[in-house]
């Protein structure tokens, strides 16, 4: 693993030890990648859902083809 070292104010620092004590975390750094990877998995649903949205936007505009079209046009 990489080492990444943050600052944060007193005050935060100490809310951020509260909270990991309060709900078990083992260590800061287990708090920390858990934030990050929760942080991502959400930009990632975001946009997912905004490519379905696109999606169905360019199904009601007759934008897209069926699954069977595109098996049949492309030997698949």
């Amino acid at each position: 693993m990489k080492t990444i070292t943050i600052k944060l104010p007193e005050q935060e620092a100490k809310e951020v030890d509260l909270f990991i004590k309060k709900h078990n975390y083992p260590s800061k750094s287990e708090f920390i990648r858990n934030l990050i990877t929760e942080k991502m998995e959400t930009a990632l649903t975001k946009k997912a859902m905004a490519d379905i949205n696109k999606s169905i936007l360019e199904v009601k505009q007759g934008r897209s083809i069926s699954l069977e079209e595109i098996e049949k046009e492309y030997g698949i």
